[in-house]
Order: C-alpha cells, then structure tokens, then sequence
C-alpha cells in the first residue's frame, strides 16, 4: 500500500501547494483512492507535480473517494475533482447531509457544502449508516467509543439541529465522520485481505478522539494489530489539553499502535511537540509531498 500525502497545512518542498486542509492519495492492490480533497483544487495542482494523473482513466480506474467529515477543508476540492473525473465513486456517511458551522466571534460561518451540491452530484455518492466497504481490504466507519477523557470538545464548531418549534445551532455531535481502517496485505492466492497481519487507520482530523477511534477499531478486528496511525487529532491551539491529557493519550496511542504514528494537519505544532516529548520517535509528522509505504 503507498499513501502519498497530496496536501497539508505544511510541504516537505517549496515546489507544492500548502493549505489548511488534507488530502491523501492512496494505492491498494490495484485500486486508486482519493481521502478527502482539501480546501480547493490545490491537491489537483499537487497531484500532477506528483506524477499522479486523475484525468487518465485508463491509468485509475476506477477512481474513488472518501470523504472523512463535511468540513470545507476537506471538501473544498471535491468540485474539482468531479468535473475532472465524472466516473468518481464518492463515499461518505448520510449525516454528511445535515449543516455544519463554526463560531467566529459573533457569526456563525457554514463549514458544509451548499444545499444544492449534493443533488446536484447524487449520482457519485455512496452515502452509509456506520460501516462501508469501498473496496477490498479498504473499510471506512464511524467511531464507536466515546470515552470523555480521551475527547477533547472544540465548541466552536456547531451543527444545525431541528427541533419541534424552532432550528437552532447546538454543538456538533461528529456523527458525519468516519476514519479509514486498510489492510495493506493480501493472499496470493485470492486477493482477499489478511486480516491477521495487520491494519493502518487514517483519521483525517479525530474529533472524536484518536484513542477512542483505535479502541474502536480494536473492537471490530481484535486480531490484527495496528501497523500504523495516520491523521490529524484536532488538538491545533491546544482546545484547553493539560499536561495529563497529552501524557495520557501518548501512553494510549502507543499502548493501541504496533508501529509509528503520523500526524499532521490539525493536531497543530506545539501539540505535537509536546506528544513528542512523551512518544520519541514513534510519533512523526507528515508534510505535503510525503509518501509512506507499508
């Protein structure tokens, strides 16, 4: 499996785009998968410097896309890359259908597509419940633990919530994200996953917290070890960790991973330098341009 990062708030060279967003590239046993698009058509522009070419079709085919939350950085190139490739299999949870916000200052800013983009595009999306499969070896879900201790709660970012009388905006309840769990390793034989020689979850940004997430995924396959952890865990500003939470979630993630963890994103600089401290060199960052191989 090759995860080639397509942009990120940083760049590992002044030759590719960076912007407050995350988009990967990934290949799995012959198929081709988008994760997230970032906050514009940035990753399309990062993507050809890479060598990678969404609009061959016989090069990727079929090409699909999963969208980990409806929050314009991570959608803001879904547009474009529609229009490039019109054939894109979009997955996403059907909760990606509700409005979302965040708080600035007084405002209330939409973070979400317009009302008419998904109608508009109903014919690409795969929309779930809980738990999808986009192709072999490659399952996308939502979180199913939710530990307070390992939440952090941004209470900037709000969701529209219909009541009996009247709409109002209440704190967002995340229920439209979902992490990737792969299986980077197949049977000669029949191209079916082994389970057994593990799995790396990407989370693009965490926000129900990237501990509960791993236990999450503990829950569903006990007997495949964690290879790797790669995402953001939305810790950009601190959002009010102490000492005691950053100490306990490096202690959780490195008790929960077998192998390194990447984060980027926004997990934010001195988040991670503090998780460094705590983890050595099993935490590492992950830059616009970089590419990992498991």
């Amino acid at each position: 499996m090759r995860i080639l990062t397509l942009i990120e708030n940083t760049r590992a060279s002044k030759k590719l785009y960076c912007e407050h967003g995350l988009s990967f590239y990934i290949e799995l046993n012959g198929k081709a998968i988008v994760m997230d698009t970032g906050a514009s058509n940035l990753f399309l522009k990062n993507a050809e410097k890479l060598q990678v070419d969404f609009s061959s079709t016989k090069a990727i085919e079929p090409l699909l896309c999963v969208i980990s939350h409806n929050h314009t950085d991570h959608t803001g190139g879904l547009e474009p890359l529609l229009k490039l490739r019109p054939d894109t299999k979009v997955f996403a949870k059907k909760d990606v259908q509700g409005n979302y916000y965040r708080r600035v200052g007084p405002l209330s800013v939409s973070l979400c597509w317009n009302r008419n983009f998904l109608s508009k595009y109903k014919q690409n999306f795969v929309l779930f419940e809980q738990f999808q499969e986009v192709c072999e070896g490659f399952y996308v879900m939502g979180c199913e633990v939710f530990n307070e201790k390992h939440m952090l709660h941004d209470r900037r970012l709000l969701m529209k919530k219909q009541g009996k009388r009247i709409t109002r905006l209440v704190p967002d309840d995340f229920k439209h994200e979902v992490f990737a769990v792969v299986f980077p390793h197949f049977y000669k034989s029949s191209g079916k996953p082994r389970r057994d020689k593990g799995c790396v979850v990407i989370s693009s940004c965490s926000h129900s917290g990237i501990v509960n997430i791993l236990e999450t995924v503990k829950l569903t396959w006990p007997e495949s070890p964690i290879l790797g952890v790669i995402g953001g865990f939305h810790m950009d500003g601190l959002l009010g960790a102490t000492e005691g939470y950053i100490k306990r979630t490096s202690t959780e993630l490195m008790r929960l991973s077998d192998g390194c963890i990447y984060t980027c994103h926004c997990t934010g600089e001195k988040a991670y330098e503090r998780l460094k401290s705590h983890m050595g060199d099993q935490l590492q960052s992950l830059k616009t341009g970089e590419e990992l191989i498991f």
